[in-house]
């Protein structure tokens, strides 16, 4: 099952809770704070992911909807780091590989650690199936109209 992670951005509070929580589950930060907002990985298409594309090895490969690293194939190249469009690759010196949010799938943690962290609830995961069926709910369809007609109500 595909799932992804969505950031509300108005409500973080830039404490990097999260940053913290990945560093501690993976040994390095798989997610990286800007000024604002934390930025995670994009979790692109597996047929269409930059990273996996330009992978001189095959290293980056999919599991579950997510791609994930091999740790034993990559030479560290960093060609993956280059490719991705958001800069979400990482080196982690101590295992000589490149690494990437997986969305700790790879643990046991039944939430990503950095959203078990997150004391203001800016980090949010749904699955492809989940966003769906958002889609087709009405009541959440005509708020975003609403949104829509008073966002182009003040450009006019």
């Amino acid at each position: 099952m595909k799932t992804l992670m969505v950031v509300d951005p108005r409500m973080c509070t830039e404490c990097k809770d999260c940053i913290t929580a990945c560093r501690k589950e993976h040994g390095v930060a798989r997610a990286k704070k800007t000024s604002t907002v934390p930025v995670f990985c994009l979790h692109c298409h597996p047929d269409k992911a930059p990273c996996r594309r330009i992978c001189p090895t095959n290293a980056i490969k999919e599991k579950d909807g997510t791609l994930i690293i091999d740790e034993e194939a990559c030479i560290l190249c960093k060609l993956c780091m280059v490719a991705c469009p958001v800069g979400m690759v990482v080196v982690d010196d101590e295992k000589k590989s490149a690494q990437k949010c997986t969305l700790c799938m790879e643990t046991d943690n039944i939430l990503p650690a950095c959203v078990e962290a997150c004391k203001d609830n800016v980090l949010k995961i749904f699955s492809i199936e989940d966003l769906e069926d958002l889609k087709k709910d009405i009541s959440y369809a005509e708020i975003i109209e609403e949104a829509m007609k008073a966002y182009n109500d003040r450009i006019k």
